[in-house]
């Protein structure tokens, strides 16, 4: 079935934690290591909520003609409730807690500041789609946020913990996969290319292996091959990949400026 590269995502989340010891996208386990009955943590009520906020902060002279708007702070959050959960959750979920499991019973000891461990957690929330492809949500985050336990007659109970998301080593704070999607996303080291030099770029494509076919706007300034860019003048270009998948064109395009060198 085709999957498109826009959405509409109906559903909930599932949760899954598992305790990390870096700091590296790269060093992220496969989906079926993070995945798995032991890392999750309970089922979710309510869904769950991913939230990214930036702050700006704008500098402007008293006249008005001259301003700079600098990011100054930003911040990125995982809350979710669970209706079902144990004292294993909350060890996860309470840096002050520890469970242990003896005849029977399973005590769960929360609280105390010398207790506190700053164990780090990798976080994953996936919401499922088999018709349009998976969304997974990865971040970082230490467990500090608490939670909220209420019993009450005639109701469920639930816990709704709230995750601030802590950096990856390259600033990265939230991590999104889509999965099945159909497009080509162009990359290459540079953007600018002198009069008479190449450079290269590539085209990833989801589904992979698909056949990219490369265009240039304004091929007086710059020539483009199997991504192999040629500086021809002094100038700008679009140079453009595309791929057709049941029909449809899904496109990528970058501006190259061409310069005319020493």
């Amino acid at each position: 079935m085709k999957k498109e590269i826009d959405r509409i995502a109906l559903g909930s989340v599932d949760i899954y934690m598992i305790e990390f010891a870096s700091n590296k996208i790269s060093d992220i386990p496969a989906d079926n290591v993070i995945e798995t009955e032991a890392n999750h943590i309970g089922r979710t009520k309510n869904g769950g909520t991913v939230t990214y906020t930036p702050t700006f902060y704008t500098a402007k002279s008293d006249d008005g003609k001259a301003s700079r708007t600098e990011l100054t702070e930003e911040t990125a959050s995982l809350s979710f409730g669970l209706i079902t959960f144990n004292g294993n959750t909350i060890e996860k979920l309470v840096a002050t807690s520890t469970t242990e499991i003896t005849d029977g019973k399973r005590r769960t000891r929360m609280g105390g500041i010398a207790n506190k461990n700053d164990k780090v957690y990798l976080i994953r929330a996936v919401h499922k789609d088999k018709e349009k492809g998976d969304i997974k949500y990865t971040l970082l985050g230490k467990n500090v946020g608490g939670f909220l336990e209420s019993y009450q007659p005639g109701q469920e109970t639930t816990i709704t913990p709230n995750i601030t998301a802590e950096p990856f080593d390259d600033g990265t704070l939230l991590v999104k996969d889509e999965y099945d999607v159909i497009g080509v996303s162009i990359s290459g080291n540079t953007d600018t290319v002198a009069v008479g030099d190449t450079i290269t770029l590539t085209a990833g494509t989801a589904p992979t292996g698909e056949t990219v076919t490369w265009a240039s706007t304004d091929t007086s300034n710059a020539t483009v091959s199997n991504g192999v860019v040629t500086g021809v003048a002094a100038g700008t270009a679009t140079i453009t990949a595309s791929i057709t998948v049941d029909g449809s064109t899904y496109t990528d395009s970058c501006i190259i400026k061409v310069t005319a060198g020493v």
